[in-house]
């Protein structure tokens, strides 16, 4: 057994995600020398260095990458499930499920909006409110851990008893480390294609490795974008780690609030008929009144939904 804490895994993954200890401190609103106890304990607990201090500053060790990538989602399925049981008493309650990159984007504005004015009229309905990495998303509705998601509407192709309601359309960017070479452009018509060949891509493991290849190297041929080759990660943050670090590039969101958000540059990519779309799910036979009267709020108008870019007639 392990001499760790779940308020020391909580500050590793904070601090792991800002790879600084001021940054981090503020984010959590305790000090600095608080924060590196903590950090120094859960060392000494595990018997292992997570971190690499330099004059360059915070970097994971090997060590940290590894338990980074392999403990983030089991701790917060952990916290869900502890948040579970405690909603258990509760006799009107709607959980929702959200993809971890839903508070690092502002294009859910008008949805967070439309969410909060839900819970001010209706006090006596609770909203158990968890984020989600992309895999766990999708389980988490087929399990019945939650009533409805939110998420994108590749993620439900083919799949079977889950029905799905457009909420708006999803920004499409391309990001990168700001000292990459790319990053000097503002326009993505800017760009050489061919230089790409030469790029290694990141995306998130949503399904499974060739299925998830299929569709990203789809997805990147819609730009006329053909990789050295593709790199998947467990979670969003680690790929917005690799992709601050210089590791490579992805194509996904715009995330003006994720921790680090100043390093990366983001590159609006022109929009297409078929980009993704921003939907509400639930399993069909299996819906219970409020999570049906929550849903029926949404309007029936995603292009008003959506807080970006112009109308479909400018669309590719």
């Amino acid at each position: 057994m392990y001499n760790i804490t779940f308020q020391q895994l909580a500050t590793f993954f904070a601090v792991a995600d800002h790879l600084n200890i001021s940054e981090t401190a503020n984010a959590m609103y305790i000090s600095q020398s608080a924060l590196s106890k903590t950090i120094h304990r859960l060392e000494d607990g595990l018997g292992m260095k997570l971190f690499l201090r330099s004059n360059r500053g915070l970097a994971l060790s090997k060590e940290g990458e590894f338990l980074y990538s392999k403990l983030r989602t089991p701790y917060n399925n952990m916290c869900k499930n502890i948040q579970l049981a405690k909603d258990m008493k509760k006799a009107k309650i709607i959980r929702i499920g959200y993809p971890s990159t839903y508070d690092a984007s502002n294009d859910y504005d008008k949805l967070k909006r439309l969410i909060d004015d839900y819970a001010a009229r209706h006090p006596e309905i609770e909203l158990s409110e968890i984020l989600y990495d992309f895999m766990d998303l999708k389980h988490a509705l087929l399990y019945g851990d939650v009533d409805i998601i939110f998420s994108h509407d590749f993620i439900f192709n083919n799949v079977p008893h889950v029905s799905t309601k457009r909420v708006c359309r999803s920004r499409t960017c391309l990001a990168m480390s700001k000292k990459h070479p790319f990053a000097v452009y503002n326009s993505f018509s800017e760009l050489i294609k061919e230089d790409f060949e030469k790029e290694y891509f990141y995306a998130l493991i949503i399904d499974d490795e060739i299925s998830d290849r299929e569709r990203s190297l789809s997805r990147l041929k819609k730009y006329g974008i053909v990789p050295k080759d593709m790199q998947y990660v467990l979670n969003f943050q680690s790929l917005m780690r690799a992709i601050r670090q210089g590791k490579g590039m992805t194509v996904g969101g715009y995330f003006p609030n994720v921790p680090g958000h100043e390093e990366i540059k983001f590159i609006d990519m022109p929009q297409k008929k078929d980009d993704p779309y921003l939907v509400v799910a639930w399993r069909t036979d299996d819906l219970s009144k409020e999570a049906q009267d929550f849903i029926n709020i949404i309007p029936d108008d995603p292009e008003g939904m959506t807080v970006f870019g112009h109308g479909k007639d400018e669309m590719l």
